[in-house]
């Protein structure tokens, strides 16, 4: 008969070979899983560097995308504006419609005149386009010296004497709508002689005075191209001076002298490439 203590180690050593065997197995499931990720990690970790990889890759693409430019579209050049300044340079003749009257020692010269000289000389004018139809001119040139002549009863003292002066001429102008490449225009405004030097002839101690008169003008002009133009200008100018002196033997002179010439010139207008334009 099997006593107890041998039950007992019996049951014991099922006990210790239970736990062997529990022990395996837990030891095995743990290196079951350690395996298992290790094969995870391999299979899934390139693949996600590849990805990674081929993000980063892709990256400077999208960036070269972005920041290539577009294709420049068809570029179209545009007139420019042309400037509001603009200067005329021309070729002028000067016929005088003049007149005298000739004191002496305080008495009018019955019957006496006095005549000038018609002239030739380059003008210049600097304007400014207000609008597209309105405009305004400073008009002067290269002074001129006519010389005037008694005539009448003052014939007699041939050349009164001589004057170098230049005129200036602040003008306004209206241009009407363009026919073609024409376009006329019309305008007035006040003319101003300078006097630069006197010139004594049968009258000694010639002095000659400045002073206003009034204009008015008209022409045309002819648009060659883009920046040049050529015109034909007419301007009719009451203008008249006083002179005194005396003559040769001691008798006080004293005229008003009506120049009154007719200003007839051709040449060449261009803008100027600044300021506003239209």
């Amino acid at each position: 008969m099997v006593s107890w203590e041998e039950v007992v180690r019996g049951w014991r050593a099922k006990s210790e070979v239970a736990m062997g065997l529990r022990a395996c197995i837990t030891t095995a499931g743990c290196l079951l899983a350690l395996v298992a990720a290790q094969t995870v990690y391999a299979q899934d970790g390139p693949a996600t560097a590849s990805g990674n990889q081929k993000s980063i890759t892709s990256t400077p693409q999208r960036d070269d995308a972005e920041s290539e430019p577009a294709s420049d579209p068809q570029l179209v050049q545009l007139p420019l504006k042309q400037s509001r300044w603009f200067t005329r340079v021309g070729f002028m003749v000067a016929p005088y419609h003049s007149s005298a009257t000739i004191a002496t020692n305080g008495q009018p010269l019955s019957g006496s005149t006095a005549e000038a000289s018609n002239n030739m000389s380059v003008t210049f004018d600097l304007g400014y386009e207000i609008t597209k139809n309105i405009s305004i001119t400073m008009t002067s040139g290269i002074p001129v010296k006519p010389h005037v002549t008694g005539e009448g009863t003052a014939a007699a003292l041939e050349i009164l004497g001589k004057v170098r002066y230049g005129p200036a001429i602040f003008a306004g102008q209206y241009q009407f709508p363009k026919i073609g490449r024409f376009r006329p225009y019309v305008g007035g405004g006040a003319a101003y002689a300078i006097i630069f030097k006197n010139f004594d002839g049968s009258v000694k101690d010639l002095k000659v005075n400045n002073n206003w008169g009034s204009v008015v003008q008209g022409g045309a002009e002819y648009e060659v191209n883009s920046k040049y133009t050529v015109f034909v200008d007419f301007k009719e100018v009451w203008l008249a001076v006083n002179a005194h002196g005396v003559l040769s033997d001691g008798t006080n002179v004293k005229a008003r002298v009506k120049l009154n010439p007719s200003l007839l010139s051709v040449g060449i207008k261009f803008h100027f490439p600044f300021g506003r334009g239209h």
